[in-house]
């Protein structure tokens, strides 16, 4: 008895997150997928909205071209988001230029970077990769010289939710290479670490930090 009743509250806890039950085309996520994309479900110390985070990041990984179709565009009509040049190279880059990648495991080392970064930016109100005391993105990255043979970092403000969170890196708005995509989508990394924490100027802040294999 006990077994199902911790089934039931497991399933409800993934699904509560993952998509409108019989909404179309959001039916086209298959429990295996959603599971496995749910990554982050047993991270230490990460709060339901910080594994949302990973579960999104990986859901637009493992099927750009569904994302695309489902969140993404839930996401711009519920919000009621002008499209412009950059939602639409989005939408065209998740149908045609990104295929099927694996998804990202979290790292507590990045997960303490992460921690880090977010809760001294946001105490200051600082913008950015650099630290309150000058440190830039290098010099901060240097002590994962042994253990990834890349790192990269996305940081996002104003959002608390993860949804709006990863669309909003995904869109890019603004910025002409479109970096926060490109690291998001980025097949070659494997690992991840997020914090969501306040920002003393927008309210909030989000960090992810991710890297690959040595």
């Amino acid at each position: 008895m006990k077994k199902i009743f911790f089934l039931l509250a497991t399933a409800t806890l993934l699904f509560s997150f993952s998509k409108p039950v019989g909404d179309y085309p959001f039916d086209k996520w298959d429990a295996s997928t959603l599971e496995k994309a749910n990554s982050a479900k047993d991270a230490t110390g990460y709060s339901a909205e910080e594994k949302k985070v990973v579960f999104y990041t990986n859901l637009a990984r493992m099927n750009p071209d569904l994302f695309a179709k489902t969140y993404f565009q839930k996401y711009m009509d519920s919000t009621k988001t002008k499209e412009t040049s950059f939602t639409r190279s989005l939408k065209n880059d998740l149908q045609t230029k990104y295929k099927t990648m694996e998804i990202l495991s979290v790292k507590q080392d990045l997960t303490d970077e992460a921690v880090d970064h977010a809760k001294d930016t946001g105490k200051k109100g600082n913008l950015g990769h650099f630290t309150s005391d000058g440190k830039s993105y290098e010099v901060r990255m240097k002590k994962f010289k042994g253990t990834y043979s890349n790192t990269a970092e996305c940081c996002d403000y104003g959002n608390q939710d993860a949804l709006s969170i990863i669309i909003h890196l995904l869109i890019d708005e603004g910025q002409a290479t479109v970096e926060h995509r490109k690291i998001i989508l980025d097949k070659n990394l494997k690992y991840i670490g997020v914090s969501i924490q306040p920002h003393k100027k927008e309210t909030w802040t989000c960090v992810m930090d991710l890297a690959n294999t040595k």
